[in-house]
């Protein structure tokens, strides 16, 4: 009878055990599910923040001989539902000097950028005609050959000369004349997001369009699988009136969907069979600029 007993409440209290094992091991998943969404949303915000777009007006494209007239130039690349590529900010410089058509200098005491320029960065400078007005005004988007060379500012102070190239559309001569001596140059590379499948699973991945060879590194995962209904990330972009378009010049905002999953099935403590679980959250990016009237 004593040994009846002995079973008995042995068989309970492994039964009780095992359910706390799986209900702690539940609670972990739940929190792990949160945390990844969570920081892939903080993560998907942080990186488009600074997209944007600039209006090249019809009084800027006629004093740098811009075609076309009243341009919208997006920092968005390429549009989809399953990724987006944009020109996102890696270095800041004032100006100083220029040396025309092809050569701007920056002040060696403002250059600061997370890493050594490459000829597949863009460089945005800053131009204006008239001070009084912003009718004017415009961010150009220019390319540049690589690392700066040293060379005086203007001043005599030590600065830093980036040779540059033009777009078709744009008259190289013309901006020279426009540029803002002291005003802000803004260092670029093309970066990409990205959902992907590796491993039998779907992640969140990043890479720079700006490296040859690049691969999308995983940021966050795992993601619902890509099928109807259970995409684990979809980018929605939408035009200055809310409605979804399928136009980069014309996208105000990115509506962000994330669906992650657990990395194993999850039990309750009654459960005889678990299941993965899902967790869903959906977010909105305005470009910068979106607000402009």
């Amino acid at each position: 009878m004593g040994l009846v007993l002995t079973l008995l409440v042995g068989a309970v209290t492994y039964q009780l055990l095992a359910n706390n094992q799986r209900v702690s091991r539940g609670q972990t998943a739940h929190v792990s599910l949160q945390d990844n969404v969570r920081a892939g949303a903080l993560i998907v915000t942080n990186e488009l923040r600074e997209v944007g777009y600039d209006d090249i007006s019809a009084a800027a494209s006629a004093k740098m001989a811009y075609a076309p007239v009243n341009l919208n130039r997006t920092d968005l690349v390429t549009i989809g539902a399953g990724g987006v590529s944009y020109f996102t900010m890696r270095g800041l410089a004032f100006t100083c000097g220029a040396v025309a058509p092809d050569k701007i200098i920056v002040k060696g005491s403002t250059y600061s950028v997370l890493r050594t320029p490459a000829a597949t960065d863009s460089l945005l400078v800053y131009v204006e005609n008239d001070p009084n007005t912003a009718g004017d005004d415009a961010w150009v988007h220019l390319g540049i050959n690589g690392p700066p060379a040293n060379q005086n500012c203007a001043d005599g102070t030590a600065g830093l000369a980036f040779t540059v190239s033009y777009p078709a559309s744009l008259a190289s001569a013309s901006v020279m004349p426009n540029l803002v001596l002291g005003g802000p140059v803004r260092l670029a590379e093309v970066m990409r997001l990205q959902y992907y499948a590796s491993g039998g699973k779907s992640w969140l991945g990043m890479k720079s369009m700006s490296v040859p060879n690049a691969v999308l590194e995983p940021v966050i995962g795992p993601l619902a699988d890509s099928t109807a209904g259970q995409r684990g990330l979809t980018f929605t972009y939408l035009d200055k009136a809310n409605a979804v378009t399928t136009v980069a010049n014309n996208v105000r905002s990115i509506r962000v969907t994330l669906k992650g999953v657990t990395d194993e099935r999850v039990r309750g403590s009654a459960a005889k069979s678990g299941a993965i679980d899902t967790m869903s959250l959906v977010t909105t990016v305005a470009l910068r600029n979106t607000l402009r009237p």
